[in-house]
């Protein structure tokens, strides 16, 4: 007898868990580069072009935006934190692509 792993609201509250707490580590991901830039900043290895980025919230927003790999350009690094972004844009595209398919493994269990 072929039984099935879960309920469908077991399943869904599994979904609902493995997407809140991957978006949850994205956000803690780029707030951590934001921190990164906001240092290197600090120390003198680079800044930003725009004069107005004058928060964290907006180093924050420019980490959140380089991490998923958007680039909008509206803000943009300079010196070696131009270096910081490619590694974040990298890293950005490759975490998300793992949570990409760690989502559709929790989708997919329990339905043979």
């Amino acid at each position: 007898m072929n039984q099935a792993r879960g309920t469908p609201s077991t399943q869904s509250a599994r979904l609902l868990f493995a997407l809140y707490t991957l978006a949850l580590a994205h956000i803690i991901e780029a707030g951590l580069y934001a921190l990164g830039f906001s240092f290197g900043e600090l120390i003198g290895i680079g800044g930003f072009e725009q004069e107005n980025v004058d928060t964290f919230m907006d180093v924050f927003y420019f980490s959140l935006v380089n991490y998923s790999s958007l680039g909008l350009g509206d803000i943009y690094p300079t010196d070696h934190l131009r270096f910081l972004a490619g590694a974040e844009a990298l890293n950005g595209f490759l975490l998300i692509s793992c949570s990409a398919s760690t989502i559709f493994l929790v989708v997919t269990r329990g339905k043979d």
